[in-house]
């Protein structure tokens, strides 16, 4: 009766650990508490949206805890809470590690593509040979030349003059848009 009631605390004891790594992870959300991201431990209140942190923090805190209860012979209920604690806090901070890297990973793509359209919305073809000007005007003296089909970045524009990225003007007149 006594090995009974013995493994009867010590499933309690697992459960009550589990919950406990969920209710403190959950706990400093709750309250707005979400450290900028080079301050955040990632044990409590994660700074990256996604729920892997409590999901790890109530894995870790269940075998964390079912571990102390097979490493700690006399006091199983000791080793339960104490293995489920640590395993709760293990657990969230792995979690919230993926948070990060999953939202880190999602920013690069977003930033990627905005750096692409940006590169699109820039570049032109001449459609026929151009005189690279230093200036937005005729009088302006020929520093280079561009061939017909030739791409190019464009920085700006002054009236019917483009700027080109690598310096110089050329007349809008004789260049499309390459996309």
């Amino acid at each position: 009766m006594s090995n009974l009631k013995s493994s009867s605390k010590a499933a309690l004891a697992v459960l009550m650990a589990g919950a406990m790594g969920l209710a403190g992870t959950a706990s400093a959300q709750s309250f707005g508490q979400q450290p900028q991201r080079p301050m955040g431990s990632g044990v409590l209140g994660c700074d990256a949206p996604g729920g892997r942190q409590q999901a790890g923090a109530v894995i870790g805190g269940i075998l964390g805890a079912a571990l102390g209860t097979q490493i700690s012979r006399n006091e199983r209920e000791l080793g339960a809470v104490g293995g489920g604690v640590l395993g709760a806090a293990a657990g969230s901070y792995v979690g919230c590690r993926q948070q990060r890297a999953r939202l880190d990973n999602y920013n690069a793509g977003y930033n990627n593509g905005h750096a692409e359209a940006a590169a699109r919305a820039n570049a032109y073809v001449a459609t026929s040979n151009l005189r690279i000007r230093s200036g937005p005007s005729t009088g302006h003296g020929q520093i280079g030349s561009i061939g017909a089909g030739q791409s190019f970045q464009v920085a700006g524009s002054q009236g019917q003059w483009l700027q080109l990225a690598g310096g110089g003007y050329v007349h809008s007149g004789y260049v499309r848009r390459a996309y």
